[in-house]
C-alpha cells in the first residue's frame, strides 16, 4: 500500500457523531486520537470515531464497524437514515445515501469523508487502545467551546464536520 500523501486518489472515510441526552444536555462521544507510530503528529488531539471503507463495504456497515473497533459500542441508528434500495445487476451493486454531512481534506493526507449523527447501544465506551484512549462523554457546549478556543486540540480532518454539526446538527 502507498503512504497516504502519495496516494492518486483521496481515501474515503466514514466518521460517527455519536449523541446522546443526559440530564437535558446534548452529550457527544469523543476520545483522543491515539496512533504514535502511524500518526504522530496527531495522536493526542481530540476525535469522534471515524476510519476507512473496506473494498466493497456500505458505508452503514464500515460506520458500524469502525464504532465498535474504535469503542466497542453498538450502532442503533443513523441520522439521518435516508437511503435507497439496492440494485443490482450484472456484477454491479449500487445504492444512494444521504450522510449528514461530506467533509474533504484539501491539504496534506487526501481524504473525503461522509458524516453521520449516530446513536449507540446505553453502555459505557472503551477505546480500542491500538487508535484511542480515553472515551468519554463531552457536553456539547464544551465541544462548541473548545473548537472556538482551541480548534489545535482537535483531529484537523474532523474540524470542519464538528463546526457543520455544532451548526446546523
Amino acid at each position: 500500500m502507498q503512504p497516504a500523501d502519495n496516494l492518486k486518489y483521496p481515501v474515503p472515510v466514514v466518521s460517527a457523531i455519536i449523541e446522546r441526552e443526559r440530564d437535558g444536555e446534548l452529550e457527544i462521544l469523543v476520545q483522543t486520537r491515539w496512533k504514535p507510530d502511524q500518526d504522530p503528529e496527531y495522536s493526542g488531539t481530540l476525535e469522534i470515531p471515524a476510519g476507512t471503507l473496506e473494498k466493497y463495504e456500505s458505508v452503514y456497515d464500515a460506520l458500524a464497524r469502525e464504532v465498535f473497533e474504535e469503542t466497542g459500542l453498538r450502532v442503533t441508528g443513523f441520522r439521518p437514515d435516508i437511503r435507497t434500495r439496492t440494485y443490482v445487476q450484472k456484477d454491479d451493486a449500487v445504492f444512494a445515501f444521504l450522510p449528514f454531512c461530506c467533509q474533504q481534506q484539501t491539504q496534506g493526507k487526501q481524504r473525503v469523508g461522509f458524516v453521520f449523527i449516530c446513536t449507540v447501544e446505553e453502555k459505557q465506551p472503551a477505546a480500542n487502545a491500538n487508535e484511542a484512549k480515553d472515551a468519554r462523554w463531552m457536553k456539547r457546549s464544551e465541544l462548541t467551546k473548545l473548537l472556538d478556543q482551541a480548534p489545535e486540540e482537535i483531529f484537523t480532518f474532523q474540524l470542519g464536520a464538528l463546526d457543520y454539526y455544532l451548526q446546523f446538527g
